[in-house]
């Protein structure tokens, strides 16, 4: 069963008896919580729809960092998970991406299945649309799109636009906010350890 709140009555405790066990304790759950919710955003939300696809290293998954707040106070100690990525945070809010100067954006076509793996990401082939051979651009319907001729047929593979507009699907802060029991429960579980090796003698204050 998940805790629904920190026991405040048994931290306050832990706090005056066994600071250093708690801080230890506290240490390694804030581990685990880092780790478990890091594994449920790359599950349920950069493994392609609903979310957005980037669970690789070198994906959106790898710009995120986790880091401990070290502190010489129990009340300072915390954790953070952020990324400094501006994609991911447009994926995350949605907004507009603008192409640079006077350069446009190459959007891959969905249709194009064979330049997708069989998990929906892009092959390295046609990540970047300026190494590919024998492309050039089309009209169309009033959208223009970077084509190859394949088989004797023009192909387009990408639409070109002079921005995207991203929806917010990443959800980052929702899945934080949904393993909040999680947390709780967790905290809860280093409160008892250290009020166990407090009770039992094994603690140094």
């Amino acid at each position: 069963m998940l805790d629904l709140e920190v026991d405040t009555r048994k931290l306050e405790k832990a706090i005056r008896a066994v600071p250093n066990a708690l801080r230890h304790e506290l240490g390694k759950e804030f581990d685990h919580i880092q780790r478990s919710f890091l594994g449920t955003f790359r599950k349920e939300r950069l493994q392609g729809p609903p979310g957005v696809r980037g669970d690789g290293r070198k994906g959106l998954f790898g710009t995120f960092v986790r880091t401990m707040l070290v502190s010489p106070t129990i009340e300072g100690m915390g954790l953070e998970i952020f990324t400094t990525s501006e994609v991911a945070k447009k994926h995350e809010v949605g907004g507009k991406v603008t192409a640079s100067g006077g350069s446009r954006l190459a959007v891959p076509l969905s249709m194009r299945t064979k330049m997708f793996s069989a998990r929906g990401k892009l092959k390295k082939k046609y990540k970047d649309p300026g190494k590919l051979k024998n492309t050039f651009e089309i009209v169309s319907k009033g959208k223009t799109f970077l084509a190859q001729t394949i088989g004797g047929e023009v192909q387009p593979l990408y639409v070109l636009k002079r921005s995207v507009t991203l929806k917010p699907r990443l959800e980052f802060y929702r899945v934080w906010d949904s393993m909040q029991n999680k947390v709780f429960t967790y905290l809860n579980r280093a409160v008892d350890k250290a009020l166990k090796k407090f009770y039992s003698g094994q603690a140094w204050q």
